[in-house]
């Protein structure tokens, strides 16, 4: 009866497993790109998702603001906006609400408040904010100037490191009357 020697070497042994190392140092690192691509594309997603739902908040509640009621505070590092409008978020429906938006401890914040119904509240809209700026639209152009005659009005912030800019407009009368 004779022996038979078939097998692998030590060499053979080594070889193989050097080139599975290689292999699945290479799907390690596919695998962990597509991870941190798909993680980017989540975050990018959201902070647009927040932004677009900002802006057609702002939207809403300048083309439902009160002639006259308007208000920018500039003296501060970041502006104020205050007006009356008849879009509630808080009550979701239309109605006569005083609403500020400024940035505290780095959100961008609006806060809804009625003296008629006896409430505040605060909805925090976008974390990461800074350099909350209002300009508004004197007949030619964007400026710090404000004056209550001004129905226009340019809003600018930094969000995570990029600027965005919106323009909105008046659109009720000073007793909420559509013009």
């Amino acid at each position: 009866m004779k022996v038979s020697n078939k097998g692998f070497t030590l060499i053979e042994m080594l070889a193989a497993l050097a080139v599975s190392a290689i292999i699945i140092t290479g799907l390690y690192g596919m695998l962990t790109s597509v991870l941190n691509t798909r993680e980017a594309a989540q975050k990018k997603n959201s902070e647009n998702a927040l932004l677009m739902n900002f802006r057609k908040l702002i939207k809403a509640d300048m083309a439902q603001l009160y002639k006259d009621t308007l208000t920018i505070d500039g003296s501060g590092e970041n502006s104020k906006i205050s007006f009356t409008t008849s879009n509630s978020i808080k009550l979701e429906k239309t109605v006569p609400v005083d609403v500020t938006y400024y940035v505290d401890d780095g959100w961008l914040i609006r806060r809804e408040t009625s003296g008629e119904l006896q409430y505040e509240w605060e909805l925090r809209l976008l974390p990461d904010t800074e350099d909350l700026l209002a300009l508004s639209h004197n007949g030619y152009r964007f400026t710090e100037e404000y004056d209550k005659s001004d129905t226009i009005i340019q809003i600018s912030f930094r969000h995570a490191g990029h600027t965005f800019r919106m323009t909105s407009g008046c659109a009720m009368t000073s007793e909420g009357v559509s013009q």
